[in-house]
């Protein structure tokens, strides 16, 4: 690995080093204003916010077949928070089984790798990545999102063969990470000073973000196509051909965002959102939204029919449904 995640107890654990200075002219245009966020991120100083060193370590470990679990159970011992997770998502109803879960070998071996790897990252990206004290509200709700659509991904996978789902949690989770930097960078601001107000930077935002997540997961060492992945979800193709994760990422979020828990709040009849949650986002519905061309492209990729999509979308009613009894 290129590039190390802080330990729980190392200076800088946790954090990035980001700013975007937002001044009256770049406000007066869209695409200098989106060229001002980008360029943060392209800078050969920019650091993404740190990830703990053991969830960096279980990413490259789920790679290797061949790893030993006392290997993968050694890293989580060193973290207590992470092992926490993985212990209580392990007794968890929707993985419960006839015995209880009460050591971390137990739980690896109950979850699978892959599960333990999804788990960690999901606890290491709350841990900071989508923690802003200038933007709460809007970091939460994408937070919210993030989650939703990375438990949709692995519904959207079920319903088609073409996709590997290998990554599919992770992409999902990570797909609008981009947003996440550009908040963090935003919130970054001197002391005195007021953050910038987003409501008049979504749009902005919105075309920035998915170029930021992959520039992100990138410095993150993350797997290559996972970087492609972020940075397709709304236009599907990369390098001219339809991506099956893309796809399953672009559908996946597109059922989020219909079912109540997209970044966009839905109409007040049907979305409780204050004002300060939607930060603006009411103005601007097309945010985060992938448009119809993407989304049957999208459909296409994946070989849903129309009597599978069908299905899908009650599935994925219920999945979400289940998640939110879980948060209550």
């Amino acid at each position: 690995m290129k590039r190390r995640g802080k330990s729980k107890h190392e200076d800088g654990y946790g954090k990035g080093e980001a700013s975007i200075a937002v001044d009256d002219d770049v406000l007066l245009d869209e695409a200098a204003l989106q060229e001002r966020m980008l360029d943060t991120f392209r800078a050969p100083n920019y650091r993404p916010p740190e990830l703990p060193s053991t969830a960096q370590e279980v990413l490259v470990l789920s790679q290797n077949p061949e790893v030993e679990v006392d290997k993968v159970v050694e890293l989580l011992e060193n973290d207590q928070m992470l092992a926490a997770q993985v212990l209580r998502v392990a007794g968890s109803p929707a993985y419960a089984g006839a015995a209880k879960i009460d050591s971390l070998s137990g739980a690896l071996m109950r979850l699978g790798l892959k599960t333990v790897r999804d788990v960690v990252l999901e606890v290491a990206m709350n841990l900071r990545v989508f923690r802003c004290e200038a933007y709460a509200a809007p970091m939460e709700r994408l937070r919210k999102h993030s989650q939703a659509t990375a438990h949709l991904c692995r519904v959207v996978c079920k319903y088609s063969s073409s996709v590997e789902a290998e990554f599919a949690f992770l992409c999902g989770l990570l797909h609008d990470v981009g947003i996440a930097g550009i908040l963090l960078a935003l919130g970054e601001t001197p002391r005195g000073k007021t953050p910038p107000d987003l409501t008049i930077l979504w749009p902005a935002i919105h075309e920035a973000h998915t170029e930021a997540g992959g520039l992100m997961a990138q410095l993150w060492d993350m797997p290559a196509e996972l970087q492609w992945v972020l940075d397709a979800h709304h236009r599907v193709e990369i390098e001219g051909y339809p991506h099956p994760l893309a796809a399953a990422v672009c559908l996946a979020e597109h059922l989020a965002s219909e079912l109540g828990s997209g970044l966009v709040p839905l109409p007040p009849e049907d979305d409780e959102a204050d004002s300060e949650t939607c930060a603006g986002l009411e103005t601007y519905p097309g945010t985060d939204r992938s448009g119809p061309v993407a989304l049957d492209r999208a459909r296409e990729a994946l070989g849903l029919t129309a009597q599978t999509w069908e299905l899908l979308e009650k599935d994925a009613a219920t999945q979400l449904e289940k998640m939110r009894e879980g948060e209550a």
